[in-house]
């Protein structure tokens, strides 16, 4: 059997179910073209947001979000790349990491043998500040 190919589409299977079986035979992304993404990702944070972006798996209820400007460093947006980056190669193994539109990135994650999509998008309108 072709290990590129999906295995089986059943009744019932979701986007997501043939992504995560699609997922399984991928190879893990090299620090090259990890490095490359996190450089088009330090201009989404540039471009893209106001102040606040969620990373999420909601398979996994595991949230995390990203304050820019709130300190004065010289270039939140790197950070924030760097960082989101760090949030995920310490979960796991990035497998893929794609820009969906201008708002939102996908992120496939193997931990421990599964694989899990993370969203990253703006959330400032989660955010109240008093």
């Amino acid at each position: 059997m072709n290990k590129n190919k999906i295995e089986t589409i059943r009744p019932g299977m979701t986007l997501y179910d043939l992504n995560k079986q699609y997922m399984k035979n991928q190879k893990p992304m090299t620090h090259l073209e990890i490095a490359a993404k996190q450089l088009k990702l330090e201009d989404w944070f540039n471009m893209a947001l106001d102040g606040y972006a969620m990373l999420l798996s909601n398979e996994r209820h595991d949230y995390t979000v990203f304050h820019l400007y709130e300190s004065q460093n010289e270039n939140p947006c790197a950070i924030a790349a760097s960082e989101c980056i760090g949030c995920c190669t310490d979960r796991g193994q990035l497998i893929s990491i794609d820009q969906n539109d201008d708002k939102n990135w996908e992120f496939w994650i193997r931990i421990d043998g599964k694989d899990y999509m993370y969203m990253l998008f703006p959330c400032d309108s989660f955010v109240i500040e008093c």
